[in-house]
């Protein structure tokens, strides 16, 4: 694999600082874990029964989900927040990129990605200097393995996937709500759920509308609902043994 580095001016002094000088906190980093990559990984694994299981026996059916306890430990009583400060941050806080860093990977030349830090003027070489080689490492665990988050989980906080977070969170409202309905109105159809999350606008229903083109649209709207929940499954399916993230 070919890496370039480029560092440019500009950067996040502030969180730069507290690094260096050994004093990030769980406090002062909890910002970071939202919206991101940790933050549906940890999900993933609190809507995982096999996970929960894994967690109260101490019994793990592969070395993969053995990982993942080590990383994430036990998580079923936990919020995110709780988690963060009690476990997450001690694993996964040194990981927080020290500063802004900009992947460009060349669509053309899959071997060849070029890493670029914003840095302030005033930051220690040294400093600049283990960053790279932490990037670096990071970067090469992911393309000579899966690719996946979880084959290089320190690379949380810069890691990007065609599955987004946003996808992601997506498909687990969506798990969610249909093992909601589910439990409490087991006779109740996919694509109430679909029309209630507004999940496919083409599907939705309209006053006026013929039976038959009712019809159709559930039906349409059904298949929406009932791709989301796979995907959901998958991923947290997945999670659990170690994989993520994978549908």
């Amino acid at each position: 694999m070919k890496l370039e580095t480029q560092i440019s001016a500009n950067g996040g002094k502030p969180l730069m600082q507290a690094i260096a000088s050994g004093g990030m906190t769980a406090a002062g980093s909890e910002p970071f874990i939202y919206g991101g990559y940790l933050e549906v990984w940890f999900r993933c694994l609190k809507l995982s029964k096999q996970y929960i299981q894994n967690c109260r026996t101490g019994i793990f059916g592969s070395q993969g989900a053995a990982n993942t306890f080590k990383l994430f430990g036990c998580l079923e009583h936990l919020t995110l927040r709780e988690w963060w400060h009690e476990r997450g941050c001690q694993n996964f806080g040194c990981s927080i990129a020290t500063f802004k860093v900009r992947l460009v990977v060349a669509q053309r030349k899959t071997s060849s990605c070029r890493i670029t830090l914003d840095a302030d003027d005033e930051t220690p070489a040294e400093l600049v200097g283990d960053e790279v080689s932490f990037l670096v490492e990071q970067m090469r665990l992911l393309q000579g393995q899966s690719g996946m988050l979880s084959s290089a989980p320190k690379s949380w906080s810069i890691y990007k996937s065609r599955i987004t977070p946003e996808a992601i969170k997506l498909n687990l409202d969506v798990l969610e709500a249909h093992d909601t309905f589910k439990r409490n109105e087991p006779s109740s159809k996919l694509w109430r759920i679909g029309e209630q999350m507004r999940l496919n606008p083409k599907a939705m229903t309209k006053i006026g509308e013929t039976p038959k083109e009712q019809t159709d649209k559930h039906i349409k709207m059904g298949h929406t609902v009932s791709e989301l929940v796979r995907k959901g499954q998958g991923l947290v399916s997945n999670a659990c043994e170690g994989v993520f993230p994978r549908y």
